[in-house]
């Protein structure tokens, strides 16, 4: 985000009672700043911010809970989590919102569509890592 405020949100989000996700998310100040809190403890971002959102990039991987995480998470330190990244851009490309999310893996599942491309049904922005 090419910005010289940032507005800081770290929440935890829940279903049925229970918490399944730490997120924190980073916003330039100047789209967030009319924001209540009421408002970013009770909605997602994406509903709250005033422009239109063009698509987003994240990078899920596996780790293991920290002390902070496991206790907000309420699970054991050292439990699987799943670390998620996501970089969400406007329609110009422009980054509007980081976030960090971290879930409790036992309380996850997540789904990738894999529509055809070709000969392929790989996911789109697949890459190798060393």
């Amino acid at each position: 985000m090419n910005c010289d405020q940032v507005l800081r949100v770290k929440r935890v989000n829940t279903a049925n009672g229970e918490p399944f996700a730490v997120v924190t998310v980073w916003c330039p100040f100047e789209l967030g700043q009319h924001l209540s809190r009421k408002e970013v403890e009770q909605s997602a971002f994406y509903e709250l911010l005033e422009i239109p959102i063009g698509g987003a990039t994240q990078t899920i991987g596996a780790d293991s809970a920290t002390k902070t995480d496991a206790a907000l998470l309420e699970i054991p330190t050292g439990s699987p989590v799943l670390h998620c990244e996501r970089v969400t851009r406007d329609v110009g490309g422009n980054a509007v919102l980081l976030s960090h999310h971290v879930f409790a893996a036992h309380r996850t599942n997540f789904v990738v569509d894999l529509p055809s491309a070709g000969k392929s049904i790989a996911p789109s922005g697949m890459r190798l890592v060393d």
